[in-house]
């Protein structure tokens, strides 16, 4: 009995986080399934089985929410693809070579980090807007994939400190040069760590709201800024419609995460342990 204790308090746990996690998804699925007036009385009708797509149907046939969705996808797209590039590079060099002020720079990587948006964007604002990049998909796509390089570069650099350096000198052998080496050995070796940096990458830009709000919001529309405005176009604040507009945005990523979520785990557990 004393060794099913543990065991049992620790399901306990597990069964109370997971509802605590499931919690705001099935509530705004919930929400997003009654009928318009349902929130419109007091008290509101949380419980009853009236349930509708009609909010779906409203959401998914607004041109406006389409095209708030797609440039989201495009921005988070090439935001990870760049911020994959370049960390990927900057990690090979911190794990295969010797420099000076080399863990310095690591730590001073890390630091970038931890800055809030809101401390920066005044500046970062002031200078796309003396370079007439302000309310474009460029302005986002930097400031997203800068954002996300930080965390790629120290995951990436522990992931190719597990590739033996042996493969990449025996293609020097086969004449190689390093840039060859890296792209053709190294790096494809390394897609756990990718999968795992595009699809954090992927998700920060996908969920920004600070920058995309500030730095474009009226050509170039995320879906985070468009669903702000979703609560001033149907009659006020509607939850029903703002329930199924953000549930439709979360679809996409539940099913993603759902795909890779092993890639993701390995990629981010495999840099952990170094021969």
């Amino acid at each position: 009995m004393k060794r099913w204790i543990p065991v049992v308090l620790v399901y306990i746990a597990l069964i109370a986080w997971l509802l605590f996690s499931v919690f705001p998804f099935s509530t705004t699925l919930l929400i997003a399934l009654k009928p318009k007036n349902a929130f419109m009385k007091f008290p509101p009708d949380y419980f009853s089985m009236k349930l509708t797509f009609e909010n779906f149907k409203i959401v998914l046939s607004d041109k406006n929410w389409i095209k708030y969705y797609t440039d989201t996808i495009i921005i988070a797209t090439l935001s990870a693809a760049l911020s994959v590039l370049v960390g990927s590079l900057a990690a090979y060099s911190f794990a295969r070579y010797e420099f000076r002020s080399k863990e310095f720079l690591m730590v001073f990587i890390l630091a970038l980090q931890m800055i809030p948006a809101a401390s920066v964007i005044i500046p970062i604002y002031s200078m796309f807007a003396t370079m007439n990049l302000l309310d474009t998909f460029l302005i986002l796509i930097l400031v997203d994939s800068v954002s996300s390089i930080p965390l790629i570069i120290w995951l990436m650099r522990g992931y190719f400190s597990t590739i033996p350096k042996e493969l990449e000198e025996a293609a020097f052998i086969d004449g190689c040069s390093g840039m060859k080496a890296f792209w053709a050995v190294t790096f494809p070796l390394a897609a756990p760590g990718i999968a795992a940096s595009a699809i954090y990458a992927f998700v920060r830009a996908f969920n920004d709201y600070i920058m995309a709000r500030t730095l474009a919001g009226d050509r170039v529309v995320t879906y985070t800024v468009g669903l702000t405005m979703f609560t001033n176009q149907y009659e006020g604040v509607d939850l029903t419609l703002v329930s199924a507009a953000a549930f439709t945005a979360l679809i996409p990523i539940l099913i993603m995460f759902a795909i890779f979520h092993k890639h993701f785990i390995i990629g981010l557990t495999g840099g952990a342990l170094k021969d």
